[in-house]
């Protein structure tokens, strides 16, 4: 990792650890939900002044993305977008915003189910309201036996453009930031539980 991914590496981290801790979301009374359904929120932003030492148009890395896509297997279900004041990195990203370094490209929020882990299906991010010009991907959420995995393929820019690629292990409530020395992804994932009527 070279000084410039260091330096927006510590900015997020900074970002990440200056908030408290998310809630567990609930489920409007009535609502169809199980153990499997999930808040997710993710913020998705770019620098303004991209390090010119890097070759940041390499192919993604894929990490935690091993073996290809089951075929023939539905993706999980968006259950509902949330609204601004549903959200809890809406700070994370004003603050990304008043940097002065970091351009938000897209904030947005939903519940979802999740996939059985390792099928890699993915929910488009045009279909979350994650939407900017030039950014195209999806966002995967997936359940194993024991861990939840999450996970992000998102591409910026032309041909080759920038990719960044990446499954792993997250626990709920948990901020986690998704690196690339030209953007990043910063995202959240609570379990929902029904509220009482």
């Amino acid at each position: 990792m070279n000084v410039v991914r260091t330096c927006g590496w510590l900015l997020s981290l900074a970002l990440l650890q200056s908030t408290a801790p998310a809630a567990t979301a609930v489920a409007p009374a009535g609502a169809n939900t199980n153990t499997s359904t999930y808040q997710v929120e993710v913020v998705i932003f770019r620098s303004l002044a991209p390090p010119a030492s890097e070759d940041l148009n390499k192919p993604a890395e894929g990490r935690g993305f091993e073996g290809a896509a089951a075929s023939g297997i539905a993706p999980p279900t968006l259950v509902r977008k949330l609204d601004a004041s549903q959200m809890q990195l809406g700070n994370i990203a004003a603050r990304l915003r008043s940097s002065g370094a970091w351009q938000v490209l897209a904030h947005a929020g939903w519940i979802q189910t999740a996939t059985d882990w390792p099928k890699h299906v993915g929910l488009d991010l045009a279909d979350l309201g994650l939407t900017a010009s030039d950014l195209r991907g999806s966002i995967y959420l997936e359940r194993g036996q024991q861990y939840l995995h999450f996970g992000v393929d998102l591409h910026l820019g032309g041909e080759p453009g920038w990719s960044l690629s990446e499954l792993r292990k997250v626990k709920y409530n948990e901020k986690n930031y998704f690196d690339h020395p030209g953007f990043g992804v910063i995202a959240i994932v609570s379990p929902v539980r029904r509220s009482v009527p």
